[in-house]
């Protein structure tokens, strides 16, 4: 499990993210753009090092335990263009990390690429549409987006496209049509096997504004995941949701949903509540906040399982000390129940990443860099178990 602030790039790259509060669903609101403020074209390159040790409870040939230190390096370039009918974003990033020691499944070299593209476009006073792609290659799990394993797994790419109309009726109802599409695929062949799937979601909403800061929503949404080398695990969810939005000031924004899911699949049908809940605060440019939870069926790490439910939730936070440092943290957790049904028995784990970092500017443009995380993931069954420490060191530029 990592964040964002512990991905391949981490410590070298100081890429700006984009957050809005949507009501598509969790990534949605991790995905959609922020068009309050301009930034022109600013490239980064970065280099650092550093020492990763993750230990299983029980180590195989397919989890092996990594004792090495590493360098690493990387390039990306962000855009932000504020305009009034049609504003658009872009952010790009790529890199190489290696490891000095062998590394999982006898590879010492990984590669990460991340490209996202988010736009606007005001049709009309009442019509207005909006698409946000994310496409990544890489080789970290990545709980934060929710897709991948837990366990270090090798290289994949993962895909994800949102496409939102919304129109408003009148001064207080609006509604929101929505079309997600995302796939996850792995390199590893034995991963790719029982991991690889395709995700269309289907999503209906109504909201009534209250008051200019607060509205309430009414949502129906459908899920259809294929995995794509296997048939006996493909699954259908039904959602019934209510929630509210509310901006409590310019900078401080909430958003919660919560009703019952139907998941019904090759293996089991069940109804379990599911629910979302999103924050967003910024303070000028000094401090910002963000927490996302979720809770419901997903498909990962499903296997020989009849079904898993899981509740995420993660908060980043930055704070600039002064013109020069600037301090970031990190907590996450998820917990997952596995239901086994007649063919596995039923297990549950519970995973928790800290993370801790600075950065400090030398120069007008030029910092340093230092990062440290630390992962642990408690399962009932002692060969998922690991634990993992990870710091590094190194220098960014940017212009």
């Amino acid at each position: 499990m990592r964040l964002t602030t512990t991905s391949l790039l981490a410590g070298s790259l100081l890429l700006l993210g984009s957050t809005s509060a949507s009501a598509q669903g969790l990534l949605a609101v991790q995905r959609a753009a922020d068009f309050t403020r301009a930034e022109p074209v600013t490239w980064s390159i970065g280099v650092n090092g550093g020492y990763d040790s993750l230990k299983y409870g029980e180590s195989n040939e397919f989890f092996p335990d990594i004792e090495s230190f590493f360098i690493q390096g990387g390039v990306g370039a962000t855009y932000t263009k504020v305009d009034r009918r049609t504003p658009w974003s872009f952010d790009i990033d790529g890199g190489i990390i290696n490891y000095l020691d062998d590394a999982p499944r006898n590879e010492d070299t990984f590669y990460s690429a991340r490209a996202a593209f988010n736009i606007a476009h005001e049709i009309s006073e009442r019509l207005k549409i909006s698409n946000n792609a994310f496409g990544t290659y890489e080789v970290e799990p990545n709980t934060a987006m929710g897709a991948s394993t837990t366990l270090w797994n090798g290289q994949y790419f993962y895909g994800y496209e949102n496409f939102n109309l919304s129109y408003a009726w009148s001064r207080r109802i609006t509604t929101t049509t929505s079309y997600t599409i995302d796939s996850i695929r792995y390199q590893d062949d034995f991963v790719s096997q029982s991991e690889d799937r395709l995700s269309q979601l289907v999503a209906q909403q109504i909201s009534y504004a209250v008051t200019p800061r607060t509205s309430l929503t009414a949502e129906y949404r459908y899920r259809m995941v294929n995995f794509l080398n296997r048939s006996d695990v493909d699954y259908r969810s039904h959602y019934i949701l209510a929630g509210i939005d509310h901006a409590w000031s310019q900078r401080l924004s909430t958003s919660v949903r919560g009703g019952v899911e139907m998941f019904s699949s090759d293996r089991t049908d069940s109804t379990a509540p599911y629910g979302e809940f999103a924050l967003d605060y910024a303070v000028a440019r000094t401090t910002s906040i963000r927490w996302f939870s979720a809770l419901g069926f997903d498909g990962t790490e499903i296997q020989n399982f009849d079904s898993r439910y899981s509740f995420r939730t993660g908060i980043n936070a930055t704070h600039q000390v002064d013109r020069r440092l600037t301090l970031n943290g990190g907590l996450s957790y998820v917990y997952s129940d596995f239901d086994g049904g007649d063919i596995s028995p039923s297990i549950t784990e519970n995973s928790i990443l800290a993370s801790a970092g600075l950065s400090y500017l030398l120069w007008s443009n030029i910092s340093m860099n230092a990062q440290y995380s630390y992962t642990i993931l408690d399962s009932e069954d002692p060969t998922r178990d690991f634990d993992r420490n990870r710091v590094s060191l190194g220098m960014s530029a940017s212009f």
